[in-house]
C-alpha cells in the first residue's frame, strides 16, 4: 500500500510540475510508447530527445524545475565566462543553465557513449556549448573505464567498486580529463556543476589547487557512492561559503 501511495504521490508532483494539459500530450504519449522509443517533447520551452524505460523525463522535469535557480543571482545576467557541466547526462542541465546564463561559454563533458549520442541531439542548436566525451577525473590517466551499477542511465560512474553495487559491470573505456584539460591557458572556470556518480573524490583528493580557483562549484556528493566525498567537499569548502541545497546538493562559493 505504501508503494502505491508513494507512485501516486509522485504521480501528482509531476502533474503538478509540468501542468495537467503537458502530462496529457507528453507523459501520457511517453507511458504508451514502447521500452528504448526515443521520444521528443517540449518541455522547459525546449524541445528535447528522451528514452522511453530510462530516467530522461524525470531529470528534464527537475533540471527545468528550478534546480539551478540557486545559482541565478551568483553571477550577472550578461555572464559570458566560462561554466563546465560536468555529468552532461543527455543535456538538459545545459540547456537550464543556458536558460539562466544566455551569454556564458558553456563546456559540457559526458563519459557514455549511450548518453552523448542524446545529449547531442539535445544540444545541437545551441551556441557557445562545446561537447566533450570523457570523465572528469583529477589523475593523470588518459583513459578511464565507466561502470554500470544498475541504477539506470544517470548512474554510470567511475569508480571501481561502488559501495552501492560492488558488482558493478564494466560499460566501456571512456576518455577522462582534468579540469585544466577542458579550457586554454589563460580561460578561467567561474562555474562548476558537478554530478559525476562519486568520480568527485577523485577531483578533491588529486586536483584541489584547480577546484579552489573556481568561483563557484554546485556539486552533488555521492557517500552512497564512494564514502568520504562530503567530508572532502566540507575540507574543500572550509574557507569558502557553504550552502546545502536539496537533497545531497551543496553549492560552495570562493569569497
Amino acid at each position: 500500500m505504501r508503494k502505491i501511495l508513494k507512485k501516486i504521490f509522485f504521480w501528482f508532483k509531476k502533474v503538478q510540475r509540468i501542468g495537467f494539459y503537458h502530462y496529457l500530450k507528453y507523459d501520457l504519449k511517453y507511458i504508451f510508447s514502447l521500452n528504448g522509443k526515443r521520444i521528443k517533447i517540449l518541455i522547459g520551452g525546449h524541445q528535447i530527445i528522451i528514452r522511453k524505460g530510462t530516467p530522461d523525463l524525470d531529470v528534464a522535469i527537475s533540471c527545468f524545475d528550478g534546480e539551478f535557480e540557486i545559482l541565478r543571482y551568483l553571477l550577472p545576467k550578461n555572464f559570458s565566462g566560462i561554466i563546465v557541466d560536468a555529468g552532461g547526462y543527455i543535456g538538459t542541465a545545459t540547456l537550464a543553465l543556458k536558460d539562466i546564463f544566455p551569454n556564458a561559454k558553456i563546456i559540457v563533458i559526458e563519459p557514455s557513449k549511450e548518453n552523448l549520442s542524446i545529449l547531442k541531439e539535445n544540444l545541437s542548436n545551441i551556441k557557445d556549448v562545446k561537447i566533450v566525451y570523457g570523465a572528469l577525473i583529477g589523475t593523470e590517466e588518459k583513459s578511464i573505464q565507466l561502470n554500470n551499477r544498475d541504477t539506470g542511465e544517470w548512474g554510470f560512474t567511475i569508480v571501481k567498486v561502488p559501495k552501492d553495487n560492488p558488482n558493478a559491470t564494466p560499460l566501456h573505456e571512456t576518455p577522462a580529463y582534468r579540469l585544466a584539460d577542458l579550457v586554454n591557458g589563460d580561460e578561467k572556470i567561474s562555474l562548476l556543476k558537478l554530478d559525476i556518480e562519486g568520480g568527485e573524490l577523485s577531483l578533491l583528493n588529486h586536483d584541489l589547487t584547480t577546484m579552489q580557483n573556481i568561483d563557484i562549484v554546485f556539486a552533488e556528493l555521492h557517500d552512497k557512492i564512494i564514502p568520504g566525498c562530503r567530508d572532502k567537499y566540507f575540507e574543500f569548502s572550509s574557507d569558502r561559503i557553504l550552502i546545502k541545497d536539496k537533497g545531497e546538493k551543496y553549492l560552495s562559493i570562493k569569497k
